[in-house]
């Protein structure tokens, strides 16, 4: 058995065996299941049309009763609430007058009576009761659902389905075990008389909804349920039954009451025929799948021969014998598979010619480096040798100029670096510095906060000394004024601001600052932009300068970019701002 599971990984031809059968059988399956489930589909509609006919004729049924009680609830208040009508003088009549108000108003409630009507009744808080049909009032009064019902009633409260045992004779009643009515109970809204406080009860036969009840139930296997809007249980089918998952639901509202009523009809109901379908694919799909295996074994044998040939070139090839090429003899694909090879191994010498003059490139680049290199050690050679030259003469300030010059030269021109931290970049600054102040004199002055804690954060190289030239050219007169570096960090993002308390700059100009699109004719300007693209490339677009100014009043420059740290040789604390 384990010699037999490693054929697959080793022969091509039983992969190819392996993929023909594939192929035979996935087209079979898929066909045979998209019958399978077309079949479902049909037998799920054919149920699910029939289960939402008579689920939504039972909706319809249920709501024409709860509707039709409702009226006629709406209907006798409505009568008893005109003040111009005084309905009943007395509760229980003791004259002629008496008797025959009653008789009038007990024939205006029968006149709501229809063929489904159980009884409708006026009941007063001491059990008399007004009604065509004769009910013991104190039966009712015993009835568990008028018990629960609360002593003041301020709305219509819906009994549900019950056997009304208050009637006179329920006991003779040869039916009274299985006769069910549907009740309705409303307060009475008129204020005075001797219905005040009273009750209008509503009992409807259910005989016809338990019917389509036990029809759904029988013919369909179906579980109904229906409960109220607090989730009390109004009907529910006999018996224990499963829920499923597959199980097709109705849930059918009833707009009359806010009662809920769920048809479930049951997974295997609607399954039975497509099961059989089922079992006609099982056997076709063996069947298939044993004629694919005879006819895929004999077809593969066929062209085995020529993947063997193939590989022993692609073989050859990979041992670096690059002129190899594959013998082409057939039009079909592994004829147009030899082809490609071919085309690939071609394509293959090709790139190793590039690749090696790529290298060849790769040297003369470097040597030029080299040289780009030796220029500036010249000029720090030649700057070194003048500022020697200037002490030895006894002129100290140009010496210390030089040495300042040289400093900002070093720091602008090593291009070993384009990340250094803050603290180098400000040292390059501070030369430039001193060498304003051997131009200008102590006219100017320079602040700094936050800038040790964030010392070793990285930053474009030659940022700030751009920025410090524009404010001497362009923001100082004659070099006078204050200039302030602030450096914090927050949630990863550093923001430098430098401030002065300079001229300012005009808004227009202020505003082609840092403008990409605007075309640069002079040196003017440069400077800042050439610095906040510097951020941009090497942190992204959204970061870089923020330029603010105030026209006699100084300029804000804001430089935002990501926390980047230098490795410090001993644990030291980072936090700034």
């Amino acid at each position: 058995m384990k010699s037999w599971l490693l054929v697959p990984r080793r022969s091509i031809h039983a992969k190819l065996l392996a993929c023909m059968l594939i192929a035979a059988i996935i087209p079979l399956f898929i066909l045979g299941s998209m019958a399978y489930w077309k079949s479902s589909m049909v037998v799920r509609e054919q149920f699910g049309t029939s289960g939402e006919y008579i689920a939504t004729q039972l909706q319809i049924q249920i709501d024409n009763y709860l509707s039709q009680m409702r009226y006629i609830a709406y209907d006798i208040n409505t009568y008893l609430s005109d003040p111009t009508l005084i309905v009943m003088r007395e509760e229980q009549p003791k004259t002629y007058a008496g008797f025959l108000e009653q008789k009038n108003f007990e024939r205006f409630l029968g006149a709501y009576s229809t063929q489904d009507t159980k009884g409708i009744f006026i009941v007063t808080p001491s059990g008399y009761f007004f009604g065509k049909n004769v009910i013991n009032g104190q039966d009712l009064q015993r009835e568990q659902w008028w018990k629960a019902l609360p002593a003041k009633l301020t709305g219509e409260s819906w009994i549900g389905f019950y056997t009304p045992r208050h009637y006179v004779g329920f006991e003779q009643t040869e039916f009274r075990h299985s006769e069910k009515v549907l009740g309705l109970v409303v307060p009475v809204l008129s204020g005075y008389g001797v219905l005040k406080d009273s009750r209008i009860l509503i009992e409807m036969k259910a005989g016809k909804l338990f019917q389509l009840f036990q029809k759904l139930e029988d013919d369909m296997k179906a579980y109904v349920t229906i409960t109220d809007e607090n989730g009390r249980l109004i009907y529910q089918t006999a018996g224990r039954f499963t829920e499923q998952k597959d199980d097709i639901v109705w849930n059918k509202p009833l707009e009359s009451n806010n009662w809920m009523m769920q048809v479930r009809l049951p997974y295997e109901q609607m399954n039975r025929s497509a099961d059989v379908i089922g079992s006609f694919f099982v056997a076709a799909l063996v069947l298939s799948a044993a004629l694919a295996v005879m006819l895929a074994y004999l077809f593969s044998r066929r062209i085995t021969g020529k993947i063997r040939r193939l590989e022993e070139t692609m073989r050859l090839v990979g041992t670096g014998e690059l002129q190899t090429r594959a013998t082409v003899d057939t039009e079909d694909e592994l004829g147009r598979l030899g082809v490609s090879f071919n085309q690939m191994v071609r394509k293959i010498q090709t790139l190793v010619a590039e690749v090696s003059k790529t290298e060849q490139l790769k040297k003369e680049a470097e040597l030029r480096a080299v040289h780009y290199q030796i220029n500036p050690h010249l000029l720090f050679n030649t700057l070194n040798s003048i500022q020697w030259k200037a002490r030895l003469s006894g002129a100290n300030e140009i010496g210390s100029m030089l040495y300042h010059l040289i400093k900002v030269l070093e720091g602008n021109l090593d291009i070993s670096q384009e990340l250094v931290p803050l603290e180098k970049e400000l040292k390059t600054a501070g030369h430039f510095l001193e060498i304003q102040q051997f131009r200008y004199g102590p006219v100017f002055s320079f602040e700094q906060d936050g800038v040790e804690a964030c010392s070793r954060y990285l930053i474009p190289r030659m940022t700030l000394q751009p920025l410090l030239e524009n404010i001497f050219f362009h923001a100082f007169e004659d070099g006078e004024g204050i200039i302030r570096i602030a450096v914090q960090e927050e949630a990863g993002i550093v923001t430098l601001l430098l401030r002065d308390d300079g001229a300012g700059i005009e808004p227009q100009r202020l505003a082609q600052l840092l403008d990409p699109e605007l075309q640069r004719s002079s040196k003017r300007g440069l400077g800042v932009f050439n610095v906040d693209q510097k951020f941009k490339l090497h942190f992204g677009k959204e970061y870089g300068l923020n330029i603010s100014s105030v026209r006699g009043a100084g300029t804000t420059i804001q430089i935002t970019w990501p926390k980047r740290e230098e490795v410090p040789d001993e644990h030291q604390g980072n936090d700034c701002g």
